[in-house]
């Protein structure tokens, strides 16, 4: 009880610190990905992609290869992340415009393979959109299509997925830091889940560059324990009320309940 109310607390916290987002990564924890989905690699080759799973988790990153800045940006993030991981791994890149062609996910393979080493294990995949959809509606990844600037609005991020195609773990921002990261794959590996204290840790978190790691905002730390202080409080009084409704009258030397005085006593 207690841990689900300080899940709750913290949650609520999150969410006001954090503010309300158009679009975002919702959080399906254990969910199944669709391991059919068919996708086109980046050399031209009809895949499933189930094809990348099975023996390694995988980190999965949503993206377009026009996309002006974002998408490189969290790409660049997840394989710094990933550099010193020491851990089997492959990462899916799936493109979200269903225009784009393998030709534009090869040019955008060969950028990142030419800046990182570890872009050897990063696969860059393009599709339909109905295929494109199934994978993003189950990843809980938000996305839409803005005509005016012929870009796509989306939220930064990747999630983990273990070995077997189940969502275990996510992360949202730009930069991740390399410890949280081992920690989900070596999780994901033994076909583990993260729970969902451990999702709003990461969400109350913030990447400090400075420290070269997330930490908690002090505004939001503030949130958590005023929030906390206000269930204890409640369910304190919601306990001594029960207690007092239970609790049995006073008795008579006799044993019998005294029962209350309707009248004032008389002066002697």
């Amino acid at each position: 009880m207690m841990k689900r109310l300080l899940a709750l607390a913290m949650f609520c916290a999150c969410n006001a610190a954090v503010g309300a987002t158009a679009l975002e990564f919702s959080q399906n924890l254990g969910a199944m990905l669709p391991l059919r989905a068919t996708f086109t690699d980046a050399q031209g080759h009809a895949t499933r992609l189930g094809e990348y799973f099975g023996n390694t988790p995988v980190v999965m990153v949503f993206g377009y290869y026009h996309c002006p800045r974002l998408c490189s940006t969290v790409m660049d993030g997840v394989l710094q992340a990933i550099q010193d991981a020491g851990l089997p791994y492959a990462v899916v890149g799936i493109g979200i415009d269903p225009r784009e062609t393998p030709a534009d996910a090869a040019s955008k393979l060969k950028a990142y393979r030419s800046a990182d080493d570890n872009a050897a294990k990063l696969h860059l995949l393009t599709g339909r959109q109905d295929q494109i959809e199934r994978v993003a509606r189950t990843a809980g990844f938000q996305y839409e299509y803005d005509q005016p600037s012929d870009q796509f609005t989306h939220p930064a991020g990747f999630l983990v997925a273990t070995p077997a195609g189940r969502i275990s773990r996510y992360f949202s921002g730009l930069r991740f830091d390399r410890r949280d990261v081992r920690l989900a794959l070596i999780e994901a590996s033994d076909e583990r889940v993260g729970s969902l204290a451990e999702q709003v840790l990461l969400l109350c978190s913030h990447y400090d560059p400075l420290a070269g790691r997330y930490t908690f905002a002090a505004m939001t730390l503030a949130r958590i324990v005023g929030l906390l202080t206000i269930l204890l409080l409640a369910a304190g009084i919601w306990r001594a009320r029960r207690r007092s409704a239970t609790r049995p009258g006073p008795r008579r030397p006799d044993g019998q309940e005294l029962q209350a005085q309707g009248r004032a006593r008389r002066p002697s």
